[in-house]
């Protein structure tokens, strides 16, 4: 029943028309025309290999895989009858491959004790920071309504940090979407049968107006095309149902206030960190941070939506600062009294602003 209910919400990113999923006799059809060499990928190569399962398009010769269980509805998987492939922004769509890539190839491995290369290369590991950055991952149950049917947490990843797990906790059902085939493979370990995994774009979500009860994104569009965060964000307030919470974790980067305010060690230790980075590594992952200004005449303006502080600190400052000899624990948890004393003031200067709409 719940897959039944969830595909009626779902739409054609490339004509927008409803979606269905093939019943065996019509998916045996499809393979046939596979086999017969009438069906083509996007760059109009004829498609050799069968299909687990498919969506069409009601209004177009036009299908897509579902594989391991995973909808995959980024429009260059589509597969073509006789319809027309469409065309994509060369720039835009080589930054999204590059993202997808990244987390795919290098992102979402994990090491044998479980811990995601993501999370090595960006995050603080350490014990004397493990409290502080628990009581930040926790701060987005504050801001969701408890309770609903679908939760929409787009860029999920692999949901790698076991915080995260209680986001969907008062929801019967969250939906996984992620550029990466691998993240959803990952997250399908931890969610089964509670998850629903889409293989999509952000700027582009293959989902019907008012579909999801909330919405969550976190760390995702400062990895979006600069041009086309905004886009990306028009896209979580598009499915989000009247009622409904959408929080999202975005980053200053280097127009934080805050971390700009530090001492030279900390940017001396980021600049270091790029340049062994670059040294040991060819992965690059795009990242561009729009300032507060854009946040205000694009994001509050138009939907408003409120700035809280999610984490006011980054990880070359508690590497810096923060050490068990040095009450690195007492520190940390005086800056996360003053976020939540202040926590609009915090999001704006500090390092990770929470942006909250509600619809």
């Amino acid at each position: 029943m719940a897959k039944i209910e969830f595909e009626n919400l779902l739409r054609c990113p490339i004509t927008a028309s409803e979606l269905y999923s093939l019943d065996p006799s019509a998916l045996a059809n499809l393979n046939q025309r596979i086999q017969d060499g009438q069906i083509k990928n996007q760059s109009q190569e004829v498609h050799r290999t069968p299909l687990q399962g498919a969506l069409q398009s009601t209004q177009a010769d036009l299908f897509y895989p579902i594989e391991d269980g995973i909808y995959c509805l980024l429009p260059d998987l589509a597969l073509y009858g006789n319809f027309s492939s469409h065309d994509t922004k060369e720039v835009t769509q080589r930054t999204k491959a590059n993202v997808k890539q990244f987390y795919d190839d290098f992102g979402w491995k994990a090491g044998e004790d479980g811990v995601y290369q993501d999370a090595r290369d960006s995050e603080d590991l350490r014990q004397v920071s493990e409290e502080y950055i628990l009581r930040c991952h926790l701060r987005l149950n504050k801001h969701l309504q408890q309770g609903g049917t679908f939760l929409l947490d787009v860029a999920s990843g692999p949901i790698q940090y076991p915080a995260y797990l209680t986001y969907s906790e008062h929801f019967t059902y969250r939906v996984c979407a992620d550029i990466s085939f691998r993240a959803l493979k990952e997250a399908k370990k931890k969610l089964a049968d509670k998850g629903i995994y889409l293989l999509c774009d952000v700027t582009n979500l293959p989902l019907n107006a008012q579909a999801m009860d909330a919405v969550i994104s976190l760390h995702t569009l400062y990895h979006v095309p600069k041009e086309e965060q905004l886009k990306a964000y028009d896209e979580l307030y598009r499915v989000l149902k009247p009622g409904g919470t959408s929080v999202v974790v975005y980053s200053w980067g280097g127009r934080s206030a805050l971390m700009n305010g530090l001492l030279l060690p900390i940017k001396a230790y980021s600049y270091l960190k790029r340049k062994i980075v670059s040294a040991k590594s060819t992965q690059v992952l795009y990242f561009y941070a729009h300032s507060y200004r854009w946040f205000q005449n694009e994001i509050e303006a138009k939907y408003s939506a409120k700035l809280y502080a999610w984490r006011s600190v980054n990880v070359p400052f508690l590497k810096t600062f923060i050490h068990s000899k040095l009450a690195g624990r007492f520190l940390l948890k005086l800056i996360y009294w003053l976020e939540n004393r202040a926590p609009e003031v915090m999001g704006r200067i500090g390092a990770y602003p929470l942006f909250v709409a509600k619809k």
